[in-house]
């Protein structure tokens, strides 16, 4: 059985209250595997108390209020760690977010073409590279065009797509090219197919000189980096 679909199926047995271990046993992984992809899904009050009642140690009721005391502790901790290192970054000056895009664009940048390019599937990574060309570089917003890479499984949900990327970017459907299909078949079963929206490919027209001048860019970035 293929790992999303066990994950899937001890989901399901969970949501009907079934023990941590009789699913693993069931779905045939670990307790731990089990309640790892369980740890989200609450029991209704009865289903506890039918679990309680089920099991023969009992100290069971008292282990269970110790799990999600542990639970609220993590995720306690969590948010601490996420938070604190938010204010670390704080607001980002102009060459703060210069230097930024450069390096997200000698990471994940297309640098072998003869024009600027950028694809992700990532909505806050791209509405980031658009700030970077449009306000560090100065590109004009007419010469932004985008492009949609779907599987074409998803070929029906072209429109639904296009709209999303446009409403992300705030750039109209004119300046979208015709989507290009991937034809790739999956082998592994998605949990929410309705959340794929593919990959969205950025193209700045007339960017010779715009590329020359971000690789000065990157340049600039390893020189200056500590040796």
């Amino acid at each position: 059985m293929a790992k999303s679909k066990q994950k899937l199926e001890a989901q399901k047995l969970r949501f009907k209250g079934e023990s941590i271990k009789s699913i693993a046993k069931k779905v045939g992984v670990s307790t731990s595997t089990v309640s790892l992809w369980s740890r989200d899904i609450k029991l209704t009050k009865e289903q506890i108390m039918q679990l309680e009642k089920n099991s023969k140690d009992p100290f069971y009721g008292r282990r269970l209020a110790y799990s999600l005391k542990q639970q609220s502790a993590r995720i306690t901790k969590e948010k601490k760690i996420v938070n604190d290192s938010k204010r670390l970054i704080g607001d980002l000056t102009k060459r703060d977010l210069l230097i930024a895009g450069t390096a997200l664009y000698w990471a994940e940048g297309f640098k072998k073409d003869k024009m600027v390019g950028f694809a992700n599937t990532d909505p806050e990574m791209i509405k980031f590279f658009l700030n970077w060309v449009l306000n560090s570089l100065d590109v004009s917003f007419e010469l932004i065009k985008l492009r949609v890479g779907i599987n074409e499984h998803h070929k029906y949900r072209e429109k639904e797509i296009q709209e999303y990327w446009s409403k992300i970017t705030n750039i109209p459907l004119s300046n979208f090219y015709r989507p290009y299909y991937q034809k790739v078949s999956w082998k592994k079963e998605y949990e929410h197919p309705e959340q794929y929206f593919g990959t969205l490919r950025i193209r700045v027209l007339k960017s010779t000189d715009l590329l020359r001048k971000i690789r000065g860019l990157i340049e600039g970035i390893k020189i200056s980096s500590p040796h």
